[in-house]
């Protein structure tokens, strides 16, 4: 049996007793009682109508959590009209945006006065978790009446890795710095570095070193060279908790050294030249759904694929 359908039965019994009362005391009281039971739901209806409209929901949740550690999203109701909302219901909806996760909680709250309400967000997984109230619905005291606002809310949070280093990752405080790599400048013209080589016929006449061609038997060459556009890359091909852990951690690390590189996943990338575009990185990544092996655009000294647990490099 609903609430409304047990408001019902005792406004009907209130209505016979007042009925019956009118009947057998003599003089004008108790007819006036029994009108006064008759508009008392219109009247208490009419009485709510400001607090439905009034009510104030405010809701708050943390910008970042660690995987795993605990995360609340707090949902207050402000109320403070004579007469107050009898109660309020609403489907809090929680999506994970890099997993696709989706849970909803049907939510329904009395509200005689301000409360506040605390909710455990889900930290199971990494990823930003958009947070939203939807179909929300307003009773009024006797539950006779119910209003949809149409006011929406939203708050995201993002469940951030925690940095992990690889197993197969220990030989890596010994890895040399990359150095700048060149390639042969396409069309030739001026740069600032060479390489020596033998000539080759098509080579251009005025590329040939006469003055140490005159020392050698063979006619000598400066090639014109081109710096490659960056040094390190690191592609995220799967997406599981150990390969999110191992990039942060790896992210971490390379900045630590100076080291600017650039992360892709999917169809996306991020430069990452200290720890804020690290954080940064980490945050536009975890807002977007999970992605197929990325594709690798540019040349690079060093590639690092993070793939099913494991880090490998070339």
């Amino acid at each position: 049996m609903t609430m409304v359908t047990l408001n019902f039965f005792l406004y009907l019994f209130l209505c016979g007793l007042a009925y019956l009362f009118s009947l057998t005391y003599v003089g004008w009281f108790g007819g006036y009682l029994l009108w006064a039971v008759i508009a008392l739901p219109p009247v208490l209806t009419l009485l709510s109508l400001p607090a439905m409209f009034s009510l104030r929901i405010s809701c708050r949740v943390p910008e970042r959590v660690n995987l795993g550690e605990r995360g609340e999203l707090s949902i207050k109701f402000s109320n403070r009209r004579l007469l107050p909302v009898r109660y309020c219901s609403f489907t809090l909806r929680i999506v994970n945006l890099f997993t696709g996760e989706s849970i909803s909680y049907p939510m329904r709250y009395g509200l005689l006065d301000d409360s506040e309400s605390m909710i455990s967000l889900p930290t199971s997984s990494s990823g930003t978790l958009l947070c939203s109230l939807e179909d929300e619905k307003l009773s009024s005291y006797l539950g006779l009446l119910k209003l949809r606002p149409k006011r929406q809310w939203q708050a995201k949070c993002t469940v951030m890795p925690k940095p992990k280093t690889p197993k197969n990752m220990a030989s890596l405080e010994s890895l040399p710095p990359v150095s700048q790599n060149y390639r042969p400048k396409p069309g030739g013209g001026y740069s600032e570095e060479h390489e020596l080589r033998q000539y080759r016929p098509g080579d251009n006449i005025n590329s040939i070193h006469w003055k140490l061609s005159s020392k050698t038997d063979e006619l000598i060459v400066r090639e014109p060279m081109e710096p490659i556009e960056s040094s390190t890359a690191v592609l995220l091909h799967t997406t599981g908790e150990l390969d999110l852990s191992h990039l942060y951690w790896l992210s971490l690390r390379l900045c630590s050294w100076n080291i600017e590189h650039v992360i892709y996943f999917g169809s996306a990338s991020a430069l990452v030249s200290n720890e804020t575009d690290c954080r940064r990185a980490m945050l536009q990544l975890l807002a977007l759904p999970r992605a197929k092996c990325p594709s690798l655009s540019g040349s690079f000294g060093r590639v690092f694929d993070l793939e099913n647990g494991e880090v490998n490099w070339h």
